[in-house]
């Protein structure tokens, strides 16, 4: 029996989950970690193509379709338990991991910022998530669903959704559609911290005005007047409009000037 309160909702469609690790490049040289592990039908794909795969699943009520598994494949390991508290690092033996997994839609936030916390040990996350925040996380700017979220996630990782996925594919099937998103992460993406990430939502406060007000209220106006004038930004530019990069270098000027530089 399914549990609505954990918010799962399976894939069964074999063709549709071993295109699912086609599109991740899983291959005999990855270790690839699963998050909700469910039946067993994505792990099923996954350990036919990796060298090693950690299924984690918090309910233990999959033991019946999970113990099995691990006994018939060599290459597998089924851990019990939230993955919000198990650290990936205990899984890399000296190499970065992949990440590849139908998650939960109620814990999606939680699991993203959890792989960006540990992402120096994370090559790159293949996950479904609700079409939305899928789209979200890789619009570009001047689009509707273009803001803080959208900024940080690609500062850090290249964001590409690779599948659209329809409610029926599911079981049961979910309220909304899905999609099937890659997030490969950068070597330079290591500077976004909280501090930055806190500056980026601070331009989005109130995203269809214009930028200068939010910056005024935190900087000041001499300083947000310098910052314009450095990035040779017009007056009624709205935080939407501008590229990912480019609050990285609007993040520096203003920190250099907090420290009494610039």
């Amino acid at each position: 029996m399914l549990k609505k309160s954990l918010s799962q909702h399976l894939i069964k469609d074999k063709n549709i989950l071993k295109k699912m690790v086609s599109l991740a490049q899983v291959g005999k040289d990855d270790v690839v970690v699963e998050i909700g592990a469910g039946h067993g039908d994505l792990t099923k794909a996954l350990v036919e193509k990796a060298g090693y795969v950690y299924a984690i699943e918090l309910d233990t009520s999959f033991r019946n379709y999970l113990d099995p598994l691990a006994d018939q494949h060599k290459n597998l390991k089924i851990i019990y338990g939230n993955v919000l508290d198990i650290p990936l690092a205990q899984f890399c033996h000296g190499k970065e991991i992949k990440v590849v997994a139908n998650i939960p839609y109620k814990i999606t936030a939680p699991i993203l910022f959890k792989l960006i916390g540990e992402r120096q040990v994370i090559s790159g996350a293949y996950l479904t998530v609700q079409r939305e925040i899928g789209e979200r996380i890789a619009s570009k700017p001047c689009s509707r669903s273009y803001g803080a979220l959208s900024v940080i996630c690609q500062l850090i990782a290249g964001m590409k959704i690779l599948l659209y996925l329809k409610p029926g594919l599911f079981i049961p099937p979910p309220k909304v559609e899905s999609a099937y998103v890659a997030m490969i992460f950068k070597n330079d993406g290591n500077d976004v911290d909280e501090d930055m990430t806190g500056f980026i939502k601070t331009c989005f406060e109130h995203k269809r005005k214009h930028l200068r007000q939010a910056l005024v209220r935190r900087y000041g106006e001499e300083k947000t007047t310098s910052l314009y004038a450095s990035m040779g930004f017009l007056p009624s530019i709205r935080a939407e409009e501008i590229a990912p990069e480019k609050f990285r270098v609007m993040y520096a000027f203003m920190s250099s000037t907090d420290e009494g530089g610039l």
